[in-house]
């Protein structure tokens, strides 16, 4: 489930959370002071929390505001793995008051609280016969819990032309979880290339709850964001080895983190312009297929034009992250071309930064750059790149080390000592295989 962020605002303590939560709505200054205390409490995991929470949910009141609060709470509940709520949680399975939301909420955090019990679970099922928008969601909460006893309408489900391709790629990985039916992984793959592009996400959930890590290496070909990718790594890739039959762990984790365009299998788009300015435009669009292929298209181009381009454009580029990401693809590959210029140095440092968080997916390659371009700089920094505190995203501790592989053994060996014990085991498994 997503979750609004209100990180940004002031901090407010586990105790003056629970006493907004107890108060009566008259009272409240702001009605979304419920979502803002049920969103600090999540912070506070304990049976006093659990408690205000399961107290919480049991209101009954009509204003919109306290509808969200209210399924947060419940999110919230299942997150602590709060086993005493889910009979409270099963009783808005019968819905009275048409909240779809509501019915969704309580779904999913069933399905994170591996509920078990047989009435509940029916109640779930039941829904797959009624008119409910979220079909998908009751499908992966099924499967997630293993309830084969609806198999035959989900079979139905995957063949309806009225299912959407959420439905069906969700039915999909059913059968092949619960049916064994491997054949199925066939369709899963093919959702990849489909033109919407949230349906190529629904995909790698689809993917990922299959559990199939055979299709890895067409995952990582799709042309969809690198953090979906490395999710299904992670998710499917349990064991702390480097190898499953003939795919190599590694070599996938290497391939989504460097992120050449000319190794993912882009769609074809219509009314594509043979343009410079406009390819440069397609580096700001959501949609990674069109970006992946512009890069490629750009690539085409007389390089020095290309380059200018960028640079022309990157104050635009500089407030859209997404476009910063591609921008920092397209500099990269440049730069392989040995076609660079010094102002690529001044927009590391700016990436590399704290004006963004850690976890921004352009800091990966703005790290591979300043490896390449100044490796003294890199060295004097490879202590805090090895530093979870300093560089908790392990995606660019693991950039660090790819830079490292290329350099010379002795200098690569040692520094690779430093990322041995990282409590991501993909970080410590490419250690290991810079110093073997």
């Amino acid at each position: 489930m997503q979750a609004n962020s209100f990180n940004n605002l002031p901090k407010i303590t586990k105790i003056e959370a629970i006493n907004i939560l107890r108060k009566p709505i008259s009272e409240l200054k702001l009605l979304a002071d419920y979502y803002k205390a049920v969103f600090h409490l999540a912070n506070f995991p304990c049976e006093e929390s659990e408690t205000v929470l399961l107290e919480f949910i049991k209101y009954d009141y009509e204003k919109l505001e306290y509808k969200i609060a209210k399924r947060k709470a419940i999110e919230v509940l299942a997150v602590f793995d709060c086993k005493k709520a889910i009979p409270t949680i099963a009783d808005f399975l019968q819905n009275n008051n048409n909240d779809d939301y509501l019915i969704e909420t309580a779904i999913w955090s069933l399905g994170k609280l591996k509920c078990n019990d047989i009435d509940i679970i029916n109640k779930i099922c039941s829904i797959l016969y009624k008119q409910f928008n979220n079909k998908r969601l009751v499908i992966q909460t099924l499967t997630n819990l293993g309830v084969r006893k609806e198999i035959d309408k989900i079979r139905s489900l995957s063949r309806d032309k009225q299912s959407s391709n959420g439905v069906k790629g969700a039915s999909f990985a059913a059968l092949i979880k619960l049916a064994g039916e491997e054949d199925k992984l066939t369709e899963l793959k093919d959702y990849l290339k489909l033109s919407n592009q949230n349906d190529r996400h629904c995909a790698v959930q689809d993917i990922i709850n299959a559990g199939h890590l055979s299709v890895l290496p067409v995952l990582i070909r799709a042309p969809i964001s690198p953090s979906f990718k490395l999710q299904a790594i992670d998710s499917l890739w349990i064991d702390e080895v480097a190898l499953w039959k003939n795919i190599n762990l590694i070599n996938c984790i290497d391939s989504v983190i460097v992120d050449d365009p000319s190794k993912i299998d882009t769609l074809e788009i219509n009314n594509f312009n043979n343009d410079l300015s406009f390819f440069i435009e397609q580096l700001f669009h959501t949609d990674f297929n069109r970006c992946y292929q512009s890069i490629k298209e750009l690539l085409k181009l007389p390089l020095d034009k290309v380059l200018y381009y960028l640079n022309q454009n990157w104050d635009r580029a500089k407030s859209d992250y997404g476009a910063i990401y591609f921008f920092m693809s397209v500099y990269k590959l440049l730069l392989d071309l040995k076609l660079y210029d010094e102002l690529i140095l001044d927009k590391v440092d700016f990436l590399l930064s704290d004006n963004w968080p850690n976890y921004m997916k352009f800091k990966s390659s703005a790290i591979q750059i300043l490896g390449c371009l100044n490796e003294s700089k890199f060295y004097n920094n490879i202590n805090e790149f090895s530093d979870e505190k300093h560089t908790p995203y392990w995606k660019n501790r693991y950039a660090a080390l790819l830079v490292l592989q290329s350099k010379k053994i002795n200098i690569r060996q040692d520094f690779a000592k430093l990322f041995l014990n990282d409590r991501h085991r993909f970080v410590r498994l490419k250690a290991k295989e810079i110093i073997s």
